[in-house]
C-alpha cells in the first residue's frame, strides 16, 4: 500500500512537471509582445523530451531523478547564456525622433513637417564628441565641439550661437575658432558640461543607452531651424563608422556603437514671452545621438557570483531537513528554528545585493538583474516552509516521499527555470 502511494506521488510530480513545461512553452511561443528566440525554445523542448525518453526518470533508482533535474537545470543555464549573447549582439536602436543620414533626407523631412509656404532659415550645425562619463544614473558629462555655418544669405542681425537646453551650461561661452569659408562664416565652440537625461535601465546590465545632445538656436522667434552639417563629415553618413566621435574616445564601462543626427518635434505651452501667446505647431529640433552599449561582464558577474554562492548554501541546507528518525535529526543538527534563522540571514545578504543594484541604476521599475534576487527570495521562502512541514506532526505525502527528496530535486529546476523565464521575458 505504501509503495502504491509513493507511485501516485511520483506520477503527480511528473504531471506537474509536464503541465509547467507546457505552460512555459506556450507562453514563450505565443507572447506577441516579445521577440523570443523560437530556436532556443524549440531546442529546449526537444532536448528535454530526448532526456525523458532516454532516462525514464520515474522508477526506484534515485539517480534517474537527479539526472533529469540536472539536465533541465543545465538546459536553462545554457538558454540564459544564449539569450545574453543574442541581446548583446542584436541591433537595438533607441534614438530619439526621426533619424536623417543626408542633406536630401533632411530636406524631405522638413518639407513634410513644416507648414506649407513657411520659409525658415536653416543653419548647418555639426558636433564632435571627445568624451562622456556617467556621473549618475540619469546624469552624463560630455565634452566636445559644436559648430555652425552662417551663410551670407541669412537674414541680417541673426544671433550667432547655439543653445544646449538640457545642459548645466546651456550657452557654451568658450569660442574655439571662427573663420570664413567661401560665402559663409564658420564658428565653433568648445563645451564640457553635464546633461540630465532619462535612461532606460530595464535590461541592466545588458542595456544600451542613447546619449543625446539637443540643440536650439538663440533666436526663438526668428523662424530658425538647425540642420546637420553633413558636408563637414565623410560621406555618405554611416552610423557604425561613428562620425563625429574622437577615435580616442574616452568612456568607462561603455562601448560606442553608432552616431546619428535626428529630428524630434516638441509642443510647448508657452511662447517664452515673445509677444502674445498663440497656438503654434510643433517645431523640429535637432539632436546628435551617440548609442553606447554597456560592457556587461563586470556588473553581471559581480552580482551573479555571490548570488550563486548563496544559492548553493541554501541548496545544501535542504539536506539537513530530514523526516527520518530522531537519532539522524540529532546527528545532522536539524531544527526548524535553525533553518529559518539561516533563511533570514540569507535574505538579508540578498537584500544588500539588490539594494546595490537599485543604487547603481536608480530605475523607477524593476531591472533585469533584480530578478535573480527575486528567484533567491522564492527558493529561500520555500526552503523555510519545507523545514516547517518536515517537523509537522503528520507531514504531507510529498515531504515523506523518499525522505524529503522532492524539494531537493526541484530546487535547481525551479530557480534556473524562473531565471530563464524572466530572462526571455525581459531580454527576448
Amino acid at each position: 500500500m505504501g509503495q502504491e502511494r509513493y507511485r501516485r506521488v511520483e506520477w503527480a510530480i511528473a504531471g506537474l512537471c509536464v503541465l509547467s513545461a507546457t505552460a512555459f512553452v506556450l507562453l514563450c511561443l505565443f507572447d506577441q509582445r516579445r521577440h523570443l528566440p523560437p530556436l532556443l525554445v524549440t531546442a529546449l523542448v526537444c532536448l528535454s523530451g530526448v532526456v525523458l525518453l532516454l532516462i525514464r526518470p520515474f522508477g526506484r533508482q534515485a539517480w534517474r531523478y537527479w539526472l533529469c533535474s540536472a539536465a533541465f537545470s543545465v538546459f536553462c543555464l545554457l538558454g540564459m547564456v544564449v539569450v545574453w549573447n543574442t541581446a548583446q549582439e542584436e541591433d537595438q536602436r533607441v534614438v530619439i525622433g526621426e533619424v536623417v543620414h543626408s542633406a536630401e533626407e533632411t530636406s524631405a523631412y522638413l518639407a513634410a513637417q513644416l507648414p506649407p509656404g513657411n520659409t525658415v532659415a536653416q543653419i548647418p550645425t555639426g558636433v564632435y564628441l571627445e568624451s562622456i562619463r556617467f556621473a549618475a544614473s540619469n546624469e552624463v558629462q560630455v565634452s566636445g565641439y559644436v559648430w555652425q555655418r552662417y551663410a551670407d544669405s541669412l537674414p541680417a542681425g541673426l544671433t550667432r550661437g547655439v543653445v544646449l537646453p538640457e545642459a548645466d551650461d546651456s550657452y557654451p561661452a568658450k569660442q574655439a575658432y571662427r573663420h570664413r569659408d567661401g560665402d559663409a562664416e564658420v564658428i565653433g565652440w568648445y563645451f564640457k558640461t553635464a546633461f540630465v537625461q532619462k535612461f532606460d535601465y530595464t535590461r541592466y546590465p545588458l542595456d544600451r543607452q542613447d546619449v543625446w545632445i539637443r540643440m536650439w538656436h538663440p533666436d526663438f522667434g526668428r523662424g530658425v531651424v538647425l540642420v546637420p552639417d553633413f558636408g563637414a563629415y565623410p560621406g555618405p553618413w554611416q552610423p557604425e563608422r561613428m562620425h563625429g566621435l574622437d577615435p580616442q574616445f574616452v568612456t568607462a564601462r561603455w562601448q560606442p556603437q553608432a552616431t546619428s543626427f535626428s529630428f524630434s518635434k516638441h509642443d510647448y505651452t508657452t511662447n517664452f514671452g515673445l509677444g502674445r501667446y498663440t497656438d503654434r505647431p510643433p517645431f523640429p529640433e535637432l539632436y546628435f545621438n551617440l548609442l553606447v552599449t554597456r560592457q556587461f561582464h563586470g556588473p553581471l558577474f559581480e552580482t551573479l557570483v555571490p548570488i550563486g554562492f548563496i544559492a548553493v548554501l541554501v541548496f545544501a541546507a535542504l539536506f539537513i531537513t530530514t523526516n527520518g528518525d530522531e537519532l539522524r535529526r540529532t546527528f545532522v543538527g536539524f531544527t526548524s528554528f535553525g533553518v529559518i534563522s539561516f533563511a533570514v540571514s540569507m535574505v538579508l545578504v540578498v537584500a544588500v545585493r539588490q539594494n546595490a543594484i537599485r543604487e547603481a541604476t536608480a530605475a523607477p521599475g524593476i531591472v533585469y538583474l533584480e530578478y535573480f534576487s527575486f528567484g533567491l527570495y522564492l527558493v529561500v521562502l520555500i526552503s523555510a516552509i519545507n523545514a516547517l512541514l518536515v517537523t509537522a506532526r503528520t507531514p504531507i505525502m510529498l515531504i515523506r516521499w523518499r525522505d524529503n527528496l522532492a524539494p531537493r530535486l526541484l530546487y535547481w529546476p525551479l530557480l534556473l527555470g524562473f531565471s530563464l523565464a524572466t530572462t526571455l521575458s525581459t531580454l527576448g
